[in-house]
């Protein structure tokens, strides 16, 4: 498909969606399980080296998952219930599904149209989500809550609430933009690449940094020091969550993977 044609078609998806079958703009692609809708941003386009990066960073998502399931003696299979939290079009979700069975597997995003889809092409169980994570009323508990690239574009650690909702001897696992990202802010668009004094001065005295992206006000990206996110995650959460893992530029060789156990 033409880049012009699949960019028409997103614009159009965004206002029409909710009126279109959850699986029409979608289709298969070699070594993806299930089908890929044309409005997941995650896949930038069909050149081959979007389509491997889709798949690798979704390999990566996995090992991690597993190896943080393992520092807690545990393997999918003692996952009963499992939180794809920030799910969008299924890019890690589709994974879980196949480890795990479509029927232990929520996604929660506050996109509608993608967990329309997520339900009609994965056979998952749906929540919506709030932007303010504080109002998410979550009607079970979970063993395997997965926050992947959700703390990197909003303001600092709102999606930390989420511990409520893990069950006993659960893992979370969340994913934050460390202080290595200063180096290529370019990556993110000249915006982030012009504004990399205001990151620095930020982090050196706040210890974590949020710009938004031009127009929005609560959408952008996010930068976090390792310990301001320790001692978050310490203040609010100790005893009862304990530090499994953390793996810096761990995911795809970019973010930082940080790994809890509930005791």
């Amino acid at each position: 498909m033409h880049p012009s044609v699949r960019r028409a078609l997103r614009g159009a998806h965004r206002y029409v969606g909710g009126w279109l079958p959850p699986r029409l703009l979608s289709r298969a692609y070699r070594d993806i399980p299930g089908r890929v809708h044309i409005d997941d941003q995650m896949l930038r386009s069909e050149a081959p080296e979007h389509l491997r990066h889709y798949v690798d960073d979704a390999h990566s998502a996995m090992l991690n998952i597993e190896e943080s399931l393992n520092r807690l003696g545990r393997t999918f299979a003692d996952v009963k219930a499992c939180l794809d939290f920030g799910s969008g079009y299924g890019r890690v979700t589709r994974h879980l599904v196949a480890r795990l069975s479509a029927p232990r597997v929520t996604a929660c995003d506050v996109d509608r149209n993608a967990l329309r889809f997520c339900a009609a092409e994965f056979g998952v169980k749906t929540v919506r989500s709030s932007r303010d994570v504080h109002l998410l009323r979550l009607s079970e508990s979970y063993d395997l809550i997965f926050v992947g690239s959700v703390l990197t574009h909003v303001p600092a650690l709102t999606g930390l609430a989420l511990p409520g909702a893990l069950a006993r001897r659960g893992v979370l696992i969340f994913s934050t933009q460390g202080e290595s990202c200063l180096d290529h802010l370019d990556w993110y668009g000249p915006t982030f690449a012009r504004a990399e004094a205001a990151y620095r001065d930020e982090i050196e005295r706040a210890g974590v940094c949020f710009l938004p992206y031009p127009g929005r006000i609560d959408y952008g990206v996010t930068i976090h020091a390792r310990g301001y996110v320790e001692k978050a995650m310490s203040d609010r959460h100790h005893p009862v969550l304990r530090l499994l893992r953390f793996e810096e530029r761990g995911w795809d060789a970019h973010q930082d993977v940080w790994s809890y156990g509930r005791l």
